[in-house]
């Protein structure tokens, strides 16, 4: 199995035939299955990677591939599926659920074409002057159209190649005014409007949901987003979420006001700083300009892990171009970014490596506006990103995700004993023990659906009767290194072979076996 190349930004075909090749050489570990169709027919593809029954063992959740333009987040997923399928021994005691591309549809309308959209556009028909973008010229791209105009707020200046900038005082023009490439309806000749929501699917998770421009009408009112949800619900041994982006390069991780879980999510932040050079930087600072006050991300899905299901769930940011020039998070925040020194920056990296990062301006005869140019940014390189960049992170990424595996509850059992009581009654000892740094339900403060709907169990088999309780106790959770002690009297043969077994969705279970004396 090859690995997936690391700095290119796969159509959803190439992802399709990536999946199907992988599924067709790993078939006993590797399931692959239709979780819904898109608006559009496309499948969002779940992969499961596991020995024997996925959900008998504790799994981590990985998906990328929410923002249309954020590229890189799929061919990282792929990256980690291809990572987990050269160390199977990880399934022995572990589960894989990964979501290579959670948005068919508008990650290959921007992989094909280059437009810009953050998840998916929202065409809202039948109103004046709107612009609905369109490939005109039929070169297989949707860029952006110009028209010189005197009081036109774009220029283009030397060095800034195809891209335009906003104008200042200083300049002489031409100037112009921009949109979207493509048609115009009910045009009468009045000021252009973008009639179209650009919707933001990691904005419309169910808890902490806000009704906002781009959150969509209610939750989950998307088949991506409701997807994610239904499968995060109906997967209780879900562990941890790892949400693959490509916004300005950092680990985005919660706060939370339990002293637990903030400890918990800190220690996944720094893991991430450690092994891959990522800043952490909490939820309410990132994209904070400084001396701002901080912001909050409404329908969030690291918000619906831990309010909703009780699960630490992080973002991982895999950055942009201008970090690609060696900006810090916190510069770019600050950043002027369209004005004209940093994209004479930008347009300069890439010329040095020969990438077009954006179309020449090219005239076209536009049935409603007259002459236009075509031409200006390729949207679909995540924000000017240098591709060449994965090919160190993305590998990192992946060691960070086993780094994180290594936090999974794993349950033990001692003082395992078997006596003779007389009469074919014997009394089965044991004691459960939570040997891991988290506890079992992972996230203490949180009143989510997992959180408090999943127990440590603990259970007796392979005898004839119990005569002193049912075959299985159970306990909300254990802390660390907690024990709890069981006690059973039970009704056996000599020689019989004794199970105990201790077991929680999110946890490696544990197994002893005694022979009744």
């Amino acid at each position: 199995m090859e690995r997936p190349i690391l700095n290119h930004f796969y159509n959803y075909d190439e992802i399709c035939d990536y999946l199907f090749a992988a599924k067709k050489e790993y078939p006993d570990v590797m399931q692959l299955d239709e979780l819904a169709r898109t608006d559009e027919d496309r499948v969002i593809w779940g992969v499961t990677l596991a020995k024997g029954n996925p959900e008998d063992k504790p799994a981590l959740y990985v998906q990328g591939g929410v923002h249309a333009q954020e590229g890189m987040g799929i061919t990282c997923s792929l990256n980690f599926l291809w990572t987990v399928l050269q160390q199977q021994e990880l399934l022995d005691k572990l589960t894989f659920y990964i979501l290579p591309c959670v948005n068919p549809d508008g990650s290959d309308l921007c992989v094909r074409t280059g437009i810009s959209v953050r998840s998916k556009l929202e065409i809202i028909p039948g109103l004046r002057n709107s612009v609905i973008p369109a490939d005109l010229d039929g070169d297989g791209k949707i860029l952006s159209m110009r028209w010189k105009d005197p009081m036109g707020l774009f220029v283009c200046v030397p060095g800034c190649g195809d891209f335009m900038v906003r104008r200042t005082p200083e300049d002489e023009g031409p100037f112009y005014d921009m949109c979207t490439e493509g048609e115009v309806e009910n045009y009468d000749g009045g000021v252009l409007e973008q009639y179209y929501r650009d919707l933001d699917f990691n904005r419309q998770y169910a808890l902490d949901w806000k009704d906002n421009y781009n959150g969509g009408d209610f939750p989950g009112n998307h088949i991506e987003p409701a997807t994610v949800m239904r499968f995060l619900v109906a997967h209780p041994n879900i562990f941890a979420v790892m949400d693959i982006h490509c916004g300005t390069r950092a680990l985005i991780y919660s706060d939370p006001a339990n002293a637990a879980d903030a400890a918990l999510m800190q220690k996944l932040a720094d893991l991430c700083n450690e092994v891959t050079g990522i800043e952490p930087i909490t939820h309410g600072n990132y994209a904070r300009r400084s001396g701002a006050k901080a912001t909050h991300l409404y329908g969030h899905i690291d918000s619906f892990c831990y309010e909703g299901l009780g699960v630490p769930s992080v973002t991982v940011e895999l950055g942009n171009g201008y970090n690609s020039m060696g900006m810090t998070a916190q510069e770019v925040f600050d950043g002027n970014l369209y004005g004209r020194e940093l994209m004479t920056k930008i347009v300069a990296m890439h010329a040095a490596k020969g990438r077009i990062i954006a179309e020449p301006w090219k005239p076209y005869k536009h049935p409603q506006l007259g002459d236009v140019e075509i031409g200006g940014q390729i949207h679909s390189n995540a924000y000017f990103m240098d591709p060449d960049d994965m090919l160190d992170l993305i590998p990192k990424v992946a060691d960070y995700f086993l780094e994180v595996i290594k936090l999974v509850p794993v349950l033990a059992l001692g003082g395992v004993t078997c006596d003779a009581m007389g009469g074919g009654v014997y009394r089965i000892r044991a004691h459960a023990y939570n040997r891991s740094r988290v506890n079992t339900k992972m996230m203490q403060g949180s009143a989510g659906y997992h959180a408090n709907n999943c127990a440590v169990e603990i259970k007796v088999s392979g005898v004839k009767e119990i005569l002193s309780r049912t075959a299985v106790a159970s306990v909300a959770s254990l802390a660390p290194m907690q024990m709890y002690p069981m006690e059973w009297f039970v009704r056996a043969e000599p020689g019989d072979t004794i199970t105990i077994e201790a077991t929680h969705p999110k946890a490696i279970k544990a197994t002893e076996t005694v022979v009744a004396p």
